[in-house]
């Protein structure tokens, strides 16, 4: 049987259509097709960046730093999330140990009089401000876990434990992943870390397939990866992208993005200085941001206004100011604080809306914890504000001009939570 070379055109078109994991492969393992590969627009429906792994479409890139030199040989990761306090460490010390120290400026974590877990995942909120004070008062829970851990270790009932005794298999778990090793013990493990590098698709089993020296800065891996797949490229064609990793992590600068929906989670004004940089603007959607009070006030104006749609959630106590200042025509709150909408900031936003005559089609929908009756006592008092104003079917109607109603209405979603919803609809609707 005859087989002929695919022609320029038909490579391109068959590119195009290919899984963005296999094009990879192809890509570095025949050069001869990388140049036509980085032509092509690179076609991905689901990029999601997460704590130490990338996922696109059904694929999933991992990398974690793993011990490999203990006694048994055999690796174990020591980067990421820890049962024993409930937190995510990205980087390790000498000894391969959790390094919280760095992550926290030099500070044991806790104790700050905030509402933040120590080193133990408990929430001490006594504020302790010296990192001496802090130090002395780990050494003396340390010397109680010690205690603890050997009467546990030592401990060996005569009769079968009940299926409700966990406490002891559930400690000796966590001193397997967690324990603070010995002097003798660190000397085995200094200097022995590694990087794997993993890949997986959909739930199958991951396997490695890169071991990088660990030499510090777990992100460098990260960024290592996405360079290996994007740099160089042209435009990438995204359905959606979601970053909810909360580490900090660089894109290509040569990379051009378009994206339809786009979803940040965490230092969301940080993320969006980043996709100014690399991202076409003009694709642009649907944008749900969650993020902390911090960010509301360095939130780009200009870079949300290209979405058509925008959700935010993740913060219950936004401002007036920031809601009134959104320049997207459909915006959804979720879980917005009741109080908002019981103040007399809600009857200010329906006000500045009259006075800048909002375009047809301004939507503003607010998901809140809120009882039926209570939703019928705003509207009333929207009724009492507004002479004009008059009751329909679970909804308020305001005469905004000779063309358009202010509706103000509630209804339920999914048919559970309520939600108000502020919407400018035509004066025969």
């Amino acid at each position: 049987m005859n087989s002929k070379p695919l022609t320029y055109d038909s490579l391109k078109t068959v590119l195009l259509y290919m899984e963005p994991s296999i094009r990879f492969l192809l890509s570095s393992r025949a050069p001869s097709i990388t140049v036509t590969d980085r032509v092509v627009p690179l076609k991905i429906n689901d990029f999601r960046i997460e704590l130490h792994s990338i996922k696109i479409n059904q694929n999933v890139y991992e990398y974690q730093v793993y011990q490999v030199d203990c006694k048994d040989k055999l690796p174990y990761k020591v980067s990421g999330y820890s049962r024993l306090n409930g937190r995510w460490n990205c980087n390790v010390d000498e000894f391969g140990i959790r390094d919280y120290i760095n992550e926290a400026d030099g500070m044991v974590p806790g104790n700050n009089g905030l509402r933040e877990t120590n080193l133990f995942g408990e929430f001490d909120l006594k504020n302790i401000p010296t990192n001496k004070a802090r130090l002395k008062k780990l050494k003396r829970r340390l010397s109680v876990e010690r205690k603890r851990s050997n009467q546990l270790s030592n401990y060996r009932s005569a009769e079968k434990p009940s299926n409700n005794n966990n406490s002891i298999r559930d400690f000796i778990e966590i001193r397997h992943d967690d324990a603070q090793n010995t002097k003798e013990e660190l000397e085995l493990l200094k200097n022995g870390e590694m990087i794997h590098v993993t890949y997986r698709q959909g739930n199958s089993e991951p396997c490695v397939i890169e071991r990088l020296e660990y030499t510090g800065g777990i992100h460098k891996a990260g960024e290592s990866l996405m360079k290996f797949m994007f740099a160089k490229r042209g435009i990438i064609l995204l359905n959606k992208l979601s970053i909810v990793s909360e580490c900090r992590i660089r894109m290509p600068l040569d990379l051009k993005i378009m994206v339809k929906y786009l979803e940040l989670v965490a230092n969301v004004s940080s993320k969006v200085e980043m996709l100014k940089l690399i991202m076409d603007e003009s694709s642009c959607d649907q944008l749900n941001i969650n993020f902390d009070s911090e960010d509301t006030e360095e939130l780009d104006q200009e870079f949300i206004g290209h979405f058509t749609i925008l959700v935010v959630e993740g913060n219950n106590q936004l401002t007036l100011p920031f809601i009134q200042s959104l320049p997207n025509q459909t915006v959804e709150f979720k879980n917005l604080s009741v109080r908002f909408l019981q103040s007399d900031d809600f009857i200010i936003l329906i006000r500045s809306w009259m006075e800048t005559n909002k375009p047809l089609g301004t939507s503003f929908t607010f998901q809140t914890v809120i009882r039926e009756p209570d939703v019928l006592h705003i509207l009333e008092r929207v009724l009492d504000e507004f002479e004009e104003s008059r009751a329909g079917e679970q909804c308020v109607d305001i005469p905004m001009n000779n063309d358009t109603v202010l509706k103000i209405s509630y209804g339920r979603r999914n048919g559970y939570s309520l939600m108000i919803k502020m919407d400018v609809v035509p004066l025969d609707y």
